[in-house]
């Protein structure tokens, strides 16, 4: 049994003996006394109200038991499939529309991250981000746009995911530090202009995008659709009753990573996200509600209240949640290169 596993179900101990043991005491004392019979149909409804509602006691009890194992039992099981690797074999698919060049370089703490790189032709460079358990090939049709438009393109694994290194993922609390190692691995190369380089991330990549570039100034513009939150702390308000669930169990996942990190949970994206301020970040975000949690525009409008003026919001009504480029492939394509071009000095 692992030591995560082990504190999780002493929780759910002390949790028991919180609730239960001062009822069953108060209930065994009261049971030890010998009521009189009762006399009048009152003291008899009175009774009976009172059985009633000690009934009702016992459910409640029994609900919160059920609910809290269960919300505990779930956000550990939640947190150790986030954290397990995600490998995978990556080959140059034969119709890939751009050359590239097999690359690898350290990440944040030495690990080695492999991907693909395509110079650019006009000094500016995208690094380009996947979604959790996926890899580069994700990424293709984002990099077949911008090197059309003329951009360098770094496509990498993630830690832990595809040909990159790592014995686990963390939710994207350890990757900022691999976007700084794909900045110095930029850095130098012929013709990059270290001051033209922007990031684009999907999911957990447009996390690690806003993270990477709150953490490392020399980002020069940030796409992000549909980002990830990084802490419970991040979550917005659904307005119905799942949300208490959501919120604990979310907190709850929070606390098994750290403890199986050995770290602190770090700053949530509410409070980083303002930190890029004044560069220019767009936030993508899907409009189709989801039963019971809402839409991803709910999340995403939640985090750019949080950001500073120079951040645009794009919510697409009939996507989801990153696919924005199947359902308006053209529109998509001519913002991400309008939104690099502003950001970068491109003109054209």
């Amino acid at each position: 049994m692992s030591p995560v596993f082990s504190q999780g179900v002493l929780f759910v101990v002390v949790l028991i003996l919180v609730l239960f043991v001062p009822v069953y005491f108060i209930l065994h004392r009261r049971g030890r006394k010998q009521a009189a019979p009762p006399r009048t149909r009152g003291e008899k409804a009175r009774r009976a109200l009172v059985y009633v509602l000690r009934l009702l006691g016992f459910a409640l009890l029994a609900l919160l038991l059920v609910t809290g194992g269960t919300t505990v039992f779930v956000s550990y099981q939640g947190a150790q499939e986030d954290m397990r690797p995600a490998p995978s074999a990556v080959e140059v698919p034969p119709d890939l529309p751009f050359p590239v060049e097999e690359v690898a370089f350290p990440g944040g703490d030495g690990l080695t991250l492999r991907g693909w790189y395509v110079p650019p032709q006009n000094g500016a460079t995208v690094i380009l981000l996947h979604g959790y358990g996926g890899n580069r090939t994700a990424m293709i049709w984002h990099a077949a746009v911008l090197t059309e438009a003329g951009y360098g393109v770094l496509l990498y694994d993630e830690r832990a995911s595809g040909e990159s290194d790592g014995d686990h993922r963390s939710y994207g609390w350890e990757d900022p530090s691999d976007v700084a190692g794909a900045i110095d691995f930029l850095d130098g190369l012929p013709g990059t202009d270290p001051a033209r380089v922007g990031i684009l991330g999907c999911s957990i990549g447009g996390q690690i995008a806003l993270q990477g570039a709150a953490y490392s100034p020399q980002i020069a513009a940030v796409w992000a659709d549909g980002p990830a939150g990084i802490t419970a702390r991040d979550l917005t308000i659904p307005g119905n009753w799942v949300y208490p669930f959501t919120m604990s169990s979310n907190y709850l996942v929070d606390w098994f990573t750290a403890r199986a990190l050995d770290r602190d949970v770090p700053p949530a994206m509410i409070d980083i996200i303002g930190t890029i301020e004044p560069r220019p970040v767009l936030l993508v975000a899907g409009g189709t509600e989801k039963p019971l949690l809402g839409s991803e525009a709910l999340h995403v409008a939640g985090l750019a209240e949080h950001a500073g003026p120079h951040t645009e919001l794009w919510i697409i009504p009939e996507a989801t949640h990153c696919d924005g480029p199947a359902l308006r492939p053209e529109e998509y394509a001519a913002r991400m290169v309008a939104f690099f071009d502003a950001a970068l000095g491109i003109a054209r």
